[in-house]
C-alpha cells in the first residue's frame, strides 16, 4: 500500500476492513490507543494487542513503511502537537547520560544542517526586502518560542526605527492589530504544541494583508497557511525542551541580511543604540 497525504489515523481506518483477521485485531488497537503506541516498541505493542511482533511488522509494511520505526516516527509526527511536555520526555530513553550531551549538540547540529539545505535563497531574500520596505516590524511568539520573537525584536530594534514584540496576547495588543497600517512586516514563529494565540493573530494579520514571515516546524503547521514567506525548521525528535539553535540562526541571518540592504541606515541606528545605552548605563564596564 502507498502513503498518500491522509493522516495516519485515516489511513488505517481507510484499510482496517480489508485486513487479515490479526492485522486487524492490531489496527483496532492501535485506534484506540494512538499516543501509548507512539512509545511503544514493536515487541511492546504486539503485547498490549495480543498479537505477535511479527504481526506488527507485517503490518507497518503493508501500510507501505520500510519498518516499524518508520511507521512509529509517522506517527509521533500525527500525534505532535498533543503531546504533551511528559509525552516528548517518555520517547527520550536515555541508556547512558554520560554523553547525553554529545547527543543534544549532534541532534541540534544536525536540524541546522537540514534546514540550510531546504532552504529557498529566493524566499529569504524576499523576506529581507520586505522588511527592509516596510516602516514597522512586529515579532510574535508564545510559550517556548517567546524567547524567539523576543531575541528578534531586540535586535532588529537596534537598526529599525519601529519594531513591537508581541509578548501577550490581550485587549491592547488585540485593538492594537486591528488599526494597524499594511506598511508592517510581521515575523510569526510557532512549534508544536502551537499556541492558539499566534493562530489567532495571524488571522487578524493576514485579514489586514500584512506580509507574514513565519517560521514552523512544517508544511502542515496550522501556522504555514497563513505564511507569505515560510521557513521550515525540520524538528523530527519529539522532546520537551524545544530546538531552537537552527531558529536563532535563520533569525540573525535574517537580521545581518536586512543591515546590509543600508549600511549607512544601519550605522546611524546602531550610533543611536549605542548612544543611548551608554547615557543609561545598560551594560557594565571594564575599568
Amino acid at each position: 500500500m502507498k502513503k498518500n497525504n491522509f493522516s495516519l489515523e485515516e489511513k488505517i481506518q481507510d484499510i482496517v476492513s480489508s485486513l487479515p483477521p490479526k492485522q486487524r485485531k492490531l489496527a483496532g488497537y492501535i485506534l484506540k490507543n494512538l499516543k501509548p503506541c507512539a512509545f511503544m516498541t514493536s515487541t511492546a505493542l504486539g503485547t498490549a494487542a495480543g498479537v505477535s511482533e511479527s504481526t506488527v511488522i507485517r503490518f507497518a509494511s503493508y501500510m507501505g513503511y520500510k519498518g516499524y520505526p518508520d511507521f512509529q516516527q509517522e506517527l509521533r509526527e500525527s500525534l505532535k502537537n498533543e503531546l504533551s511536555a511528559l509525552d516528548k520526555f517518555s520517547i527520550e530513553r536515555v541508556e547512558d547520560t554520560s554523553t547525553v550531551y554529545q547527543d543534544i549538540f549532534e541532534s541540534e547540529v544536525g536540524i541546522i544542517n537540514r534546514t540550510l539545505k531546504e532552504l529557498s535563497f529566493e524566499t529569504f531574500n524576499n523576506a529581507v526586502d520586505i522588511l527592509y520596505n516596510k516602516e514597522s516590524i512586529l515579532t510574535v511568539g508564545f510559550k517556548g518560542s517567546h524567547c524567539l520573537s523576543s531575541y528578534a525584536g531586540y535586535n532588529l530594534s537596534k537598526i529599525h526605527a519601529k519594531v513591537q514584540i508581541i509578548d501577550e496576547w490581550n485587549e491592547r495588543w488585540f485593538n492594537y492589530l486591528n488599526d494597524l497600517s499594511e506598511n508592517t512586516a510581521a515575523i510569526l514563529f510557532g512549534f508544536p504544541r502551537y499556541p492558539q494565540s499566534v493562530l489567532a493573530i495571524a488571522k487578524i494579520l493576514k485579514r489586514k494583508s500584512v506580509p507574514l514571515i513565519v517560521i514552523t516546524d512544517s508544511v502542515v503547521s496550522p501556522l504555514a497557511e497563513y505564511a507569505d514567506f515560510l521557513f521550515i525548521i525540520p524538528v523530527k525528535k519529539a522532546f520537551f525542551v524545544d530546538h531552537l539553535s537552527a531558529v536563532m540562526c535563520l533569525i540573525n541571518a535574517l537580521i545581518f541580511s536586512l543591515s546590509h540592504k543600508d549600511k549607512e541606515k544601519t550605522e546611524k541606528y546602531l550610533k543611536r543604540f549605542e548612544k543611548f545605552a551608554n547615557e543609561n548605563n545598560f551594560f557594565v564596564k571594564s575599568n
